[in-house]
């Protein structure tokens, strides 16, 4: 045998049980300190900002009509950027009755759970480089909704521009005298926050009205990337949730003292199918007024009066609701047959087929039906005998036995 001691079975059991109970005291413990130690995450709050913007030029790329894979467009170049564009800046112009640059600029708007927009403005601040605007003071700019994707761009192709429908929101920019331009955008908006059937934000398209504006006429203003771009967002937040804070208590309503009622009497159903009807009869009515007609009988039900009590000391009046005319309820039909006895009942067929057997007994005229009788002598004699008078040209001959 070994000299090492044996590991005791038991030990190792209650040194694991305390172990146990040891990790399952502090785990709670250890739970409730990170949870206070730790600050609870705030809901969502509504926000915005502008994400990107872009201008694209008419005399950029492939040309209106052109048809793809024209093997001549790979041959031409780029058209330089405009040199009264500046580099930090978006544009929109117009001249000839048609647009030839438009831009754009992409917003995320976020609302918390269960808040409404009210409100959302874009302010663009006009760029102060020389040149950069023409006819400014005087232009009319129309925002409209993206409806598809796109991408940031500067003097990008033409063909590459958003597309916007006005149908859906069309809003006019305002433009203060120092070149800050406004767009309410609030219409825009709502369309994208329209919990039943959003529409997607990609942001707005802007272009001169050239309808509405001077000609030439150019709109720069600075990008994104220079600050100057802000998104003002108003939201109404979700109502609370019912069990809330609760508001001033209501006054509470004053209980009027009203007569105790007295003995209520039986139901206007009761009361009919009795009367109609009573058990004292056998179940055949007595009332003139019970007709069994199978059709609905109609009786005035009137409440029964209540007894007087004594009038209390002081008594408050409320208003209750206008009395209204006495109900008018439907008495059952009455089924003849369920009253008639049953030997009654079988009566009937019997005397039937009595009156049958008398009408064929009788015949059709009432009377017996004539038999044949034997003639005997006296009768033949009499017929032998020889008409005398005036009847006797009238009777036949008598036959010859």
């Amino acid at each position: 045998m070994s000299g090492r001691a044996r590991p005791n079975p038991s030990r190792s059991a209650r040194r694991a049980s305390a172990l146990g109970l040891l990790l399952l005291t502090a785990a709670p413990a250890g739970l409730a300190h990170a949870a206070a130690g730790s600050p609870m995450e705030s809901p969502m709050e509504s926000h915005s900002a502008a994400t990107q913007d872009g201008w694209w030029n008419r005399v950029q790329g492939p040309a209106e009509g052109e048809p793809d894979g024209n093997p001549i467009r790979p041959l031409v170049p780029p058209v330089p950027k405009p040199p009264n564009v500046p580099a930090d800046a978006i544009v929109t112009s117009a001249g000839g009755g048609q647009v030839d640059k438009v831009a754009a600029v992409g917003i995320d708007v976020a609302l918390a759970d269960g808040a409404a927009l009210d409100g959302l403005i874009l302010r663009l601040k006009e760029s102060p480089a020389g040149g950069a605007n023409v006819g400014a003071d005087k232009a009319k700019v129309i925002a409209c909704p993206a409806t598809v994707p796109w991408g940031p761009g500067q003097n990008a192709a033409w063909r590459e521009r958003p597309t916007a429908d006005c149908g859906l929101a069309a809003v006019e920019g305002a433009r203060a005298v120092d070149g800050m331009w406004t767009f309410d955008l609030t219409p825009v908006g709502r369309l994208w926050a329209d919990p039943f059937a959003p529409l997607a934000a990609n942001g707005i398209v802007l272009a001169v009205d050239p309808t509405g504006s001077p000609a030439p006429v150019q709109v720069s203003w600075l990008n994104v990337d220079s600050g100057k771009v802000s998104i003002e967002l108003r939201a109404v937040p979700a109502a609370p949730a019912p069990g809330g804070d609760a508001g001033p208590a209501a006054t509470e309503p004053v209980a009027a003292a009203s007569p105790a009622p007295g003995p209520s009497g039986p139901s206007a159903e009761e009361a009919a199918g009795a009367r109609a009807f009573p058990a004292s009869s056998r179940g055949i009515s007595t009332d003139p007024l019970a007709y069994p007609s199978g059709q609905p009988t109609f009786a005035a039900v009137t409440p029964a009066a209540a007894e007087p009590g004594p009038a209390p000391a002081e008594t408050t009046l409320a208003a209750g609701p206008p009395h209204s005319p006495p109900t008018l309820r439907a008495r059952p039909a009455v089924d003849f047959w369920e009253h008639v006895p049953a030997p009654t009942t079988l009566l009937v067929p019997i005397a039937f087929i009595l009156a049958v057997l008398v009408g064929v007994v009788l015949g059709p005229t009432g009377r017996p039906s004539p038999i044949l009788r034997r003639e005997g002598g006296l009768s033949r004699a009499l017929a032998r005998r020889a008409p005398t008078g005036p009847d006797a040209a009238l009777r036949p001959p008598a036959a010859t036995r």
